[in-house]
């Protein structure tokens, strides 16, 4: 085995998953991927009953880098005896229990995947040229794997506001525990829902579904809260979604880094909105409970900013501070429960921090810069390339952490290994030009 074609992967969400899967047709890369967790749960929490994903099916594991790969979701289906189910089920956007599902298939087939190691350290040495990876495992066994090349897909974390990082009440939670909890809070006569995308809109809706006129006419009820000006939808246009091709990929690396934070910081609304069908439901639900003058059992509070929440007293309800962000007023709700849908953000692990300066350039924030091929920028003259998965969005655009971009990176990732294109990279894959139209011509001010 040459040893330029080895990497190992370091966490298994769907993107490094999908590096595993291709990877499964190359006898000649030698690779391992390590994962803490002991076996494979995309967003545990939010795997809800009649939550789809937000994007089309094709981005699946393979398809996108190669259709015909026996990893395929459409295989998948095959294995599954679902096609004709599938095929009268006439949506692009599949449930999201499934997709999970089709995961844990893949990952069955899979012998470079390795559950239930927790990477403790990584080391890079000189004169081999080879990274260390040290893996601790549930027994207190260690291990350690080198190879020239790492594949980073370590995902995000919840975001944990302030507010509910100091509450310890059984029944304040992130959103991503929500399924463990859902059963409890449907006996609870008041919830509160705090956050304004897909996640905090699909908790109101299956609390919402399971709310009985019953029920509310004893009290119970749910409240949506959120300091957005609104509950508004997702960009899903056809035009729009171009935001998340390769080709504005390419071209989001031709700004320059303060550019691209300042573009990025603005582009909120192409993915953290809530989908147009979702809307719907919440809002037909309502107004089907509503006929006749009826309490529906839920609120709605937009431009409403969660300051605090605090146990009162002795009893199990919460106090919930808010303020009203375009009133400039404070006022209080109170509620059994409440769950902050309120995202996830990137928490990169000490031990990559540690390369930085040594081993990986960074740029004036101090963050690592993730170049147009997915490597990480190095300081030094190391051939190995660090890969990172799901870098934030100002590196690479909004399209990073979506799904139908996963296949396309490994492609990119298994052909450096390589040193040679083995898969076709889509030249075209857009239909708008981001940059300056090729027939254009620019202006020379200095001739004015």
């Amino acid at each position: 085995m040459d040893i330029n074609n080895t990497i190992t992967g370091i966490g298994l969400g769907p993107f490094n998953l999908g590096l595993a899967a291709l990877l499964s047709k190359h006898s000649d890369i030698e690779s391992v991927f390590l994962e803490r967790n002991r076996e494979f749960n995309w967003h545990k929490g939010l795997l809800l009953s009649g939550t789809t994903l937000q994007v089309p099916f094709f981005a699946d594991l393979v398809t996108m880098a190669d259709p015909c790969h026996k990893l395929s979701y459409l295989n998948y289906l095959h294995q599954q005896d679902r096609l004709y189910q599938f095929y009268y089920y006439e949506s692009f956007l599949i449930p999201r229990v499934e997709y999970n599902h089709y995961c844990r298939w893949a990952v069955d087939q899979l012998e470079n995947c390795h559950f239930g190691e927790n990477v403790s350290h990584v080391s890079y040495d000189d004169e081999s040229d080879l990274f260390t990876v040290h893996s601790e495992l549930a027994s207190g066994q260690t291990k350690t794997y080198s190879s020239r090349h790492l594949a980073v897909g370590v995902g995000t974390q919840p975001n944990i506001p302030q507010w509910l990082a100091q509450c310890d009440h059984p029944l304040a939670r992130h959103a991503s525990e929500f399924a463990d909890l859902q059963e409890t809070l449907m006996q609870c006569q008041k919830v509160t829902v705090v956050g304004s995308g897909q996640s905090a809109a699909e908790c109101v809706l299956a609390l919402f579904r399971s709310l009985t006129p019953e029920q509310v006419d004893q009290g119970a009820s749910i409240r949506w809260i959120t300091q957005s000006a609104g509950y508004h939808p997702m960009e899903y246009s056809k035009l729009g979604q171009e935001c998340f091709t390769p080709a504005y990929m390419d071209y989001f690396q031709t700004l320059t880094r303060d550019k691209r934070r300042e573009v990025a910081s603005n582009q909120g609304l192409l993915y953290k909105g809530i989908s147009c069908s979702t809307i719907s439901d919440i809002f037909d639900l309502l107004y089907e409970r509503s006929i006749g003058g009826r309490t529906p059992g839920l609120t709605l509070s937009p431009n409403c900013s969660v300051k605090s929440i605090k146990q009162i007293g002795l009893t199990n309800g919460l106090k919930i501070e808010c303020e009203h962000t375009q009133l400039k007023q404070t006022y209080f709700l109170e509620s059994d429960a409440v769950i902050a849908a309120t995202g996830y953000k990137h928490h990169w692990p000490s031990w990559l921090e540690q390369l930085k300066g040594s081993v990986l350039e960074t740029d004036a924030n101090n963050d690592f810069i993730v170049n147009k091929d997915f490597s990480a920028q190095r300081c030094d003259s190391g051939r190995g390339k660090i890969f990172i998965q799901n870098p934030e969005i100002y590196q690479q655009g909004v399209g990073g952490p979506d799904l139908g971009i996963g296949a396309y990176r490994n492609a990119h990732i298994i052909n450096q290994v390589l040193d040679k294109p083995y898969y076709r990279i889509s030249k075209s894959t857009a239909f708008q030009n981001y940059g300056i139209p090729e027939d254009a011509t620019l202006c020379d001010f200095s001739a004015l």
